[in-house]
């Protein structure tokens, strides 16, 4: 009966054989991922898969197209950390989901992931496909050269085995063995192993996906092997042995830790199409026009001469003298060497590179450059139009991904911070909002404490001065500094958008909007309060990329909470509860020590 280590080993091999295989996507086309990865890494940096010398011996140019696709199709896509909206959900909180919004702002920025977004914006042109691991509260990007999928699965969740290896120093292994529990006997086994081996690193593989048990059913599982070292495989292959490596961990998981983002996905593959993928013949039809035309400019340079005097010097150069009368039967003409075809080389060049700029969509106004003369107003308008909305459908796709990310993987692994008691920062635009819902608790407050003390209501005078001198109190500041407690995000019910239009949007445009906004208030007062007009406005705003929400200084009444406290979580919590009510409690120190 196989050992665990044994089945173990045999379906890896069998799984990593299968991979190195080429799969048909449609009949009469032939895919290997393992190829199409490497050619994105060669073409984008201007490599060949062959080497970079011809048969005569002469060094090959590479003319790149693919990397300035790659760059304009990552402006065009890009996602930014305040793309990441939280909504409160029908029957949540608003002012927890307001709150979350700001909090899980600070922590993304604390853990850099905008570097994350980054950098998928800049592989998935290049790859078609970006993996990312999310374990332990941090994103790891995943290298494609050391991951095995089934090449033909639609996505990751439908693939029957997901493989990533890795390559570690043993001194590596060692500290990530212990740090993941692996099996401490077989860590050193394995380290012995490599160091009396020429293996540099050593090799363990991290497998998802089903396994056959003891009883013949299939458990779900995460296994970690490590594999031997080359030299002493060898040696074991040459005596016919089969087993090799160690099994150092397993464990039965519900699912993966990996989120895959594409682009340009079809079916029958699991890798999308990446920019160098797609303008692989355009790159390699040009590269020889440019190395044909280097070639003929070596040609170009010679100076030749002909003649039908077999008596006359050989070369022209070393042989003859100043002053010399050469005496020949026939005159000595120059060669012509003249390259006649450079007008048909650079109108093939031009042609592939409109080719490979059709197929991309990165046009002249998206590289930042001129149109060609003569082009109507109208035209390149349309042009930027057209090619936007695609790179709107790429980012549309994107979102999607990132969302399910974030919504699957970042919120759960930061739910333990975010629950913990914490401080939040409040700056910016924000702090108007937050003021504003602060001074009018304490209106509320100082309302109440007049009547206690007086036992009369203050006139409109006297109302006019609390607000005055309750704006005084809480407004004004840089930065606003309040203490979460703990667990009170945990009943919030929030919502995720990510807003793709913005990036899009022109900054000239949104200016506009906001002087057409000012504009339309002075003239019609009643646009914000009147709820039709309110919607239609709102409605026009969004589509330039403004929230009229932001642009509001006061929060909505219905929003104000009847209590006196200045604590904003109990501002937050009580929601005319009824009964009595409590007694004054004079607030201690400034808003900076206000908790949420």
């Amino acid at each position: 009966m196989e050992t665990t280590e044994e089945r173990v080993l045999k379906q890896i091999n069998k799984e990593i054989g299968e991979y190195k295989k080429p799969i048909t996507v449609s009949t009469g086309w032939e895919f290997k991922q393992e190829d199409a990865i490497n050619q994105a890494i060669l073409y984008t940096n201007g490599k060949y898969i062959d080497g970079d010398v011809d048969t005569d011996d002469l060094k090959l140019y590479f003319y790149n197209i693919i990397r300035a696709a790659n760059g304009t199709t990552t402006k065009a896509i890009d996602l930014d950390t305040k793309d990441i909206i939280i909504k409160n959900a029908p029957g949540g909180d608003w002012l927890k989901a307001w709150f979350y919004q700001r909090d899980l702002k600070y922590w993304l920025k604390k853990d850099e992931f905008g570097k994350t977004l980054n950098r998928i914006s800049r592989e998935l042109p290049q790859f078609g496909s970006v993996v990312i691991k999310y374990h332990k509260g941090k994103s790891y990007f995943v290298n494609l050269k050391n991951f095995i999928v089934e090449q033909n699965a639609d996505c990751l969740d439908f693939s029957n085995y997901i493989i990533e290896q890795h390559f570690f120093t043993p001194m590596e292994f060692k500290k990530i063995a212990k740090e993941q529990g692996w099996d401490s006997e077989k860590v050193k086994k394995i380290i012995e192993e490599y160091r009396k081996s020429n293996d540099q690193y050593i090799r363990v593989f991290e497998r998802y996906g089903e396994l056959e048990n003891d009883d013949g059913d299939y458990d779900y599982k995460k296994i970690i092997f490590a594999d031997i070292p080359h030299d002493i495989k060898n040696n074991q292959q040459q005596n016919i042995e089969t087993f090799s490596g160690e099994l150092l961990f397993e464990d039965m998981v519900t699912r993966h830790p990996y989120q895959e983002f594409h682009i340009n996905k079809i079916p029958g593959r699991w890798l999308g199409v990446g920019i160098p993928e797609l303008l692989s013949e355009n790159q390699i039809r040009i590269n020889e026009i440019i190395n044909q035309q280097v070639k003929s400019s070596y040609f170009n340079t010679l100076r030749l001469w002909q003649g039908r005097d077999s008596g006359v010097a050989r070369n022209l150069l070393a042989e003859a003298e100043n002053g010399d009368v050469l005496n020949v039967n026939e005159f000595i003409q120059p060669v012509d060497m003249q390259d006649r075809n450079l007008s048909h080389f650079l109108n093939e060049t031009e042609l592939w590179e409109r080719n490979a700029q059709a197929q991309t969509f990165t046009t002249d106004i998206l590289r930042g450059e001129r149109t060609p003369a003569g082009t109507p107003l109208g035209s390149a308008q349309l042009s930027a139009a057209q090619a936007i909305s695609f790179f709107d459908q790429i980012r549309e796709d994107y979102s999607l991904e990132l969302k399910s990310f974030i919504w699957n993987f970042v919120i759960p692994g930061l739910s333990e911070e975010m629950n913990k008691e914490h401080m939040v920062k409040i700056a910016g635009e924000d702090i108007d909002k937050l003021a504003e819902l602060v001074s009018n608790v304490n209106v509320k407050y100082k309302i109440l404490k007049k009547v206690i003390e007086t036992g009369k209501l203050p006139d409109t005078n006297g109302l006019a001065i609390l607000k005055t001198i309750s704006d005084r109190e809480t407004k004004g500041k840089g930065e606003i500094q309040l203490t979460v407690p703990k667990d009170w995000y945990k009943d919030a019910k929030y919502e995720i958008e990510i807003d793709i239009t913005g990036e899009s949007e022109s900054a000239a445009i949104k200016a506009q909007a906001l002087i057409t906004t000012l504009q339309a208030i002075t003239t019609d007062p009643t646009i914000l309060q009147d709820p039709t007009k309110k919607r239609i406005f709102s409605k026009y705003l969004e589509q330039v990329g403004v929230s009229l929400a932001d642009l509001e200084s006061n929060i909505p009444t219905s929003a104000m909470i009847e209590t006196p406290q200045v604590s904003v979580a109990e501002a937050g919590g009580v929601r005319g509860a009824g009964g009595g009510i409590s007694a004054p409690v004079e607030t201690q120190g400034t808003i900076n020590e206000t908790r949420i």
